[in-house]
């Protein structure tokens, strides 16, 4: 099997998913993609439910292989991802909850 890249593991990730509007934080550590995914696709599913997508589409793109091309990918909402933005922001330009 070719070397499979960042690249190539979010083209399959957002074609397979059907991911809209997503943000890859992806390295590459020791040959094994790492990192995180950001979609509002995310929202309403829960931890296992996002794994078993990634790893559903990744076993179909690379079959066993993907196990040792692909490490941790965490997938997050927009909102779960931001939540340091706000937290760290002035209190004058935080969003009031309510």
């Amino acid at each position: 099997m070719p070397k499979v890249t960042k690249t190539d593991v979010e083209r399959v990730l957002t074609r397979d998913l059907g991911l809209a509007d997503p943000l890859f934080v992806l390295e590459s550590n020791g040959g094994r993609i790492n990192g995180s995914i950001v979609s509002p696709t995310f929202k309403g599913k829960s931890d296992r439910d996002r794994q078993r997508m990634i790893w559903d589409a990744l076993d179909r793109a690379y079959g066993a292989a993907s196990v040792r091309t692909v490490g941790m990918l965490l997938a997050y909402t927009p909102d779960e991802w931001d939540v340091d933005d706000v937290a760290s922001a002035p209190k004058s330009k935080r969003k009031k909850a309510g």
